[in-house]
């Protein structure tokens, strides 16, 4: 395999012996895992000589002991965060239909030597399973039942950085989105300080789908940014969606096209300094050459 710079497309490291699986933890070291969701176990490789640095002997669990199920694992280059089930019964289905008994965790590992950094356990005692991790922008936000709402942490040391009453979208230097819940009555997208505080909010049209997801909008200083695809045409547009956030019309902005749009995914947005790129998902069945490229909008 070869290691390139996102940044540049130069070659950062060739000829390296890579399973098809490992994931890059930063650009020195892999992690790889072994073993089912009950039994998951990591490693962590140097990347060029593949050497081991270090390598988990038993699965973790919550404080409390007992069987566990590793429902995600998460990558920061100074922590590795996993996310855990605990419970008796640790099957899949119990991930929606909790038992009485269930704890979930948020296990903090170092990459460096896979000691515990830190961990956040909540019980859930009123079975609403459905427990979720992400990584957004390099910060942590997690939906931990038995939690008031969404939870912002520093993955690095544990510190919560802020509590969200709705679905965190996408997180900033100083702000950060909020979007609607689709099981909610309120409609509105908001941006978000860290002390709780609405500096601005938004309601999008009715024909649009209100259950967006991290990456499919992005909240800007004056505006909030969506993507939209239509579907069902040979060439069909792939939308990005400016809604200004004092009401404003939106203004709708073709980026690109495609004949191989995938039916589940929504498309995607990521900001990055003076510009917000546009990754146009395709179909699992396209061929390769029907891959299209990441457009990029002032």
């Amino acid at each position: 395999a070869v290691l390139l710079d996102t940044s540049t497309g130069a070659v950062v490291a060739e000829d390296i012996d890579w399973d098809g699986e490992a994931h890059l933890l930063d650009h020195t070291r892999l992690i790889h895992r072994q073993g089912e969701a009950t039994e998951a176990l990591f490693t962590v490789s140097d990347l060029e000589s593949g050497e081991t640095l270090w390598r988990q002997e038993t699965p973790k669990t919550c404080s409390g002991g007992g069987p566990s199920r590793l429902v995600s694992r998460l990558l920061h280059s100074e922590a590795i965060v996993l996310l855990l089930h605990c419970s008796e019964n640790t099957s899949q289905e119990a991930l929606r239909a909790p038992e009485s008994d269930t704890v979930n965790a948020l296990v903090a590992l170092s990459p460096n030597d896979g000691r515990d950094l830190w961990r956040q356990e909540s019980a859930d005692s009123e079975g609403r399973g459905l427990v979720s991790a992400l990584m957004l922008q390099g910060t942590l936000a997690a939906d931990l039942p038995g939690e008031e709402g969404w939870l912002i942490i520093d993955p690095v040391d544990g510190t919560l950085i802020a509590e969200s009453p709705k679905p965190v979208l996408a997180v900033g230097e100083d702000t950060y989105l909020a979007g609607p819940d689709p099981w909610a009555e309120d409609p509105t997208h908001e941006l978000r300080t860290f002390d709780g505080e609405v500096a601005a909010s938004v309601t999008l049209s009715e024909d649009r789908w209100a259950g967006d997801t991290p990456e499919t909008a992005i909240g800007l200083p004056e505006q909030l940014i969506s993507v939209d695809m239509e579907r069902g045409s040979p060439e069909d547009a792939v939308n990005a969606v400016v809604t200004p956030w004092d009401g404003g019309r939106d203004d709708v902005i073709t980026a690109t096209t495609t004949g191989t749009a995938s039916r589940i995914d929504p498309g995607r947005l990521l900001s990055v300094p003076g510009a917000v790129l546009v990754y146009v998902p395709v179909d699992h069945a396209a061929d390769i050459d029907s891959v299209e490229h990441v457009v990029a909008l002032r």
